[in-house]
This record gives structure tokens, C-alpha cells and sequence, in this order.
């Protein structure tokens, strides 16, 4: 007679993040991301409500004199202003190619890409200025970013924003 149990759950050793690129950061001097291709950006944690937003991973710890939350193998820029608990914040990651100040202290983060959503909003010309128009954001899956993005209002009033990459980024405290 054989007992049988449940088996013990054990982590994936990934967390899997959307991070948003805009447009601009891959035709300047980024390599458009590929399904299935290792990608680096320094990122950013924005806490705002987004399409594609959503907790942090779990164990993410912030340091307030840096300003970086990190979790395993995911380093990213948080400001942090309203001092909110890791376990707490809802956001969205941001890449990069162009680090700044804010940015010094961020080591890069590496995954491999798992996805790519192409953003696609629509603008209007509003006293002269092209203005987005909230609550048009299109996300189409792709298999991989173009390197150009069709961003001219006056030929349609939908621009290519950037891509939203599915990130699968190794979590430096799993045990192999």
C-alpha cells in the first residue's frame, strides 16, 4: 500500500514582468525585442495604474537611499515618494537605454523575452498640440518590436507608442 501526498510547491526561479519601452528608446539605438531572446534594460518602477501593471514580485525589497526596489535578479528606479510598502505597490517597470542621474545606482536587468505587445494609441490635435487621448490604448501581441514605429499624426491619428516585452528575469536567490 503506498501513501501518495501532494507535491511541495517549489519556485518557477523566474518572475515574469512586463516592462514598457517607448518607441523612441529602440529607434534611437535599441535592438527591437524578440520572442525568445535575451534582452537588458535599466528600469524604472512607475506606481500607476496601467493595462498592464501589477505588483511587484514577491520578496521585493526598497532601499530608500538609493531609491532601487530589487527582487531577485530585477533592479529598478522607484522614487518611492508615498513610502509604500513593497508588498503594497501597484505599478508598472519602464526600460531604458538612457540612464540618467536617478538611474546611476540601477544595475541593468537581463530576461529573456517572452512576449511583445505593440502599444498603439490615438492622439488629437488640441490647440495646436498632438494630445493622447486617454483610454485608447490598443496592445496587439507581435512576435517581435519593429524597429520603426508609424508615429505621424497627420497621416492617422493612431501612433505606435512603444511595446510592452513579457520579461522572464532569473531570480538570483533560487537554489539549483
Amino acid at each position: 500500500m503506498h501513501r501518495f501526498t501532494e507535491p511541495t510547491p517549489v519556485p518557477s526561479g523566474v518572475d515574469i514582468i512586463f516592462v514598457f519601452v517607448e518607441n523612441w528608446e529602440i529607434e534611437c539605438c535599441g535592438t527591437p525585442p524578440v520572442a525568445g531572446f535575451a534582452a537588458t534594460w535599466t528600469l524604472g518602477f512607475r506606481d500607476a495604474e496601467s493595462p498592464f501593471g501589477g505588483r511587484l514580485p514577491n520578496g521585493a525589497r526598497w532601499e530608500p537611499t538609493t531609491r532601487v526596489v530589487s527582487a531577485g535578479g530585477i533592479h529598478a528606479f522607484w522614487p518611492n515618494a508615498q513610502n509604500i510598502a513593497p508588498e503594497n505597490a501597484r505599478g508598472y517597470f519602464w526600460g531604458t537605454l538612457h540612464p540618467g542621474p536617478d538611474l546611476d545606482e540601477v544595475a541593468p536587468t537581463t530576461g529573456s523575452v517572452v512576449g511583445v505587445l505593440l502599444q498603439t494609441m490615438e492622439y488629437r490635435d488640441i490647440d495646436g498640440i498632438w494630445q493622447p487621448v486617454a483610454g485608447t490604448e490598443i496592445l496587439r501581441r507581435i512576435e517581435r518590436s519593429p524597429k520603426w514605429f508609424s508615429h505621424d499624426p497627420h497621416t492617422s491619428p493612431y501612433i505606435e507608442t512603444g511595446v510592452v516585452v513579457e520579461l522572464a528575469v532569473e531570480r538570483s536567490d533560487v537554489v539549483r
